[in-house]
């Protein structure tokens, strides 16, 4: 796969000086860019091109933020992925006194017939989260929805609610707008840092045709620095034989082969001095395109193709407010840019730490036991991961406010779900819905292998089956 590296402006550009409208950039070849966009000499944001024939891909160059685009979508087509690749873009914005990293998402959408499929300002939008009865949002009869929290470097890929499922992606010339937060911040109220209307973006588009896939590649990075119970490390080499990898490749494909998906798995090892910098202890509590998990992400060029990049880490970090709390797995962005590998976002970390613990035969040997079976919670972390990369959000949220665009999935509201005790605190950050509250038919989900907490169950529904058969990935 072509690798074009991070774009270096020259003296071709007009002088400026460090100031409130523009700043001199060291590391983009002293090239004045906007507030916010110069990323330390550390920070690398390569624009890459996409794994897919050339039949599939639409390139459309180099554009600011408001420019509006268009493309063709073929009368065959199953899926849309419009990618934004970071140029020249701040990293974040302060909204309403909360930074938020800059993530880049089409301002709107347009039909070809004229109609608009998305709109980043929907009013609508943001009545469906108040609409609820119980407070929860319903968000599957709009055409599609963006999940939020993707810096820089971001995929919009459509159908992924049941309402775009059902109605298809119409053939004909589409168009879109090019745009990022700093783009917003310089017309919608609420901002007090970061907005630019002069962030610029590699844009391709991505036309996924029918019928949906059935096969996906998966690219598995041995990151951690671990042994196995013999003592030795555990490298690509040795990956095929360990029983414990083994297990967690086979309970992976399971999780898959339920909704017609066939994962084929490669190991690959990366240097010593990525395993020292990334694989123990990696602090995810910020996601921006410069932090350490999304500049792993970029090791993913070392091997072109079309893949699923999952790397395994020895143990993840993070905290907020009320301090630190244990993360198993975590996503670039949902979606991925699927089939562009080496970006700042093109992959997902999934924790190893319980890979060889709880791994006695007994349960590790029949169906798939997340509870009793290291392995097990291995591949359930993994898949998940892979999930959202695919296009899927949480079947609920922690909240029990927000739920997944798709109507096959159970719900699990906290007004209707929730324990007596927690009840009163709904409609706040501070209840978290457990599993165990969400497995009767009117609080359900919590058996989805979509549900927000890592917890036994790994079911999918047929809906989220073709979310995931219509990504690009899946071939």
């Amino acid at each position: 796969m072509k690798i074009l590296a991070t774009i270096v402006l020259a003296g071709a550009l007009a002088a400026c000086a460090n100031g409130p409208d523009c700043e001199v950039c060291p590391a983009m070849g002293s090239a004045c860019v906007p507030p916010g966009a110069c990323t330390p000499a550390s920070c690398q944001r390569p624009i890459v091109s996409s794994a897919l024939p050339n039949e599939q891909v639409q390139y459309l160059g180099t554009h600011k933020v408001g420019t509006e685009l268009s493309f063709t979508v073929p009368a065959d087509a199953g899926s849309v992925s419009i990618v934004q690749q970071a140029k020249i873009a701040g990293l974040s914005v302060i909204y309403k006194n909360q930074v938020l990293d800059n993530s880049a998402v089409p301002l709107t959408i347009t039909f070809p017939d004229g109609g608009i499929a998305y709109d980043d300002n929907d009013p609508a939008l943001a009545a469906a989260l108040k609409d609820s009865p119980d407070g929860g949002s319903d968000l599957s009869r709009f055409y599609t929805v963006y999940g939020g929290d993707t810096p820089n470097t971001a995929a919009f890929t459509f159908p992924n609610t049941t309402s775009s499922l059902d109605s298809g992606v119409p053939e004909g010339t589409w168009k879109f707008v090019v745009n990022d937060y700093a783009n917003e911040c310089t017309f919608i109220s609420g901002c007090s840092d970061g907005g630019s209307a002069d962030s610029t973006y590699d844009v391709s588009v991505v036309t996924r045709t029918q019928p949906q896939g059935s096969t996906l590649d998966v690219a598995f990075y041995i990151v951690a620095d671990v042994t196995n119970p013999s003592g030795a490390p555990l490298r690509a080499p040795n990956a095929s034989t360990d029983q414990s990898v083994q297990r967690m490749v086979q309970s992976f494909q399971s999780m898959f082969a339920q909704v017609g998906i066939t994962a084929n798995v490669s190991f690959y090892d990366v240097d010593a001095s990525a395993r020292a910098r990334f694989g123990t202890n990696l602090n995810v509590t910020n996601t921006g395109p410069c932090e350490e998990m999304n500049q792993m992400f970029t090791l993913s060029s070392a091997h072109a193709g079309n893949f699923m990049n999952l790397f395994l880490v020895q143990g993840l970090s993070s905290s907020d407010s009320t301090g630190s709390f244990l993360v198993v797995g975590i996503d670039g962005t949902i979606p991925g840019p699927s089939s562009f590998n080496g970006t700042v976002q093109s992959g997902a970390v999934v924790s190893i730490a319980d890979l060889y613990f709880r791994t006695s035969t007994a349960s590790c040997a029949g169906a798939v036991d997340v509870v009793n079976c290291g392995a097990d919670s291995v591949a359930h972390i993994a898949a998940h991961e892979s999930g959202h990369f695919l296009g899927l959000f949480h079947t609920t949220e922690r909240e029990g406010a927000a739920f997944d665009p798709l109507t096959d999935t159970p719900k699990c509201p906290c007004l209707t779900c929730s324990s007596a005790a927690d009840r009163p605190q709904c409609g706040t950050a501070n209840p978290r819905i457990g599993a165990s509250r969400c497995l009767s038919p009117s609080c359900g989900g919590g058996d989805n292998l979509m549900f927000w907490l890592l917890a036994p169950g790994e079911k999918l529904s047929t809906q989220q089956g073709q979310v995931m058969r219509l990504n690009p990935l899946v071939h």
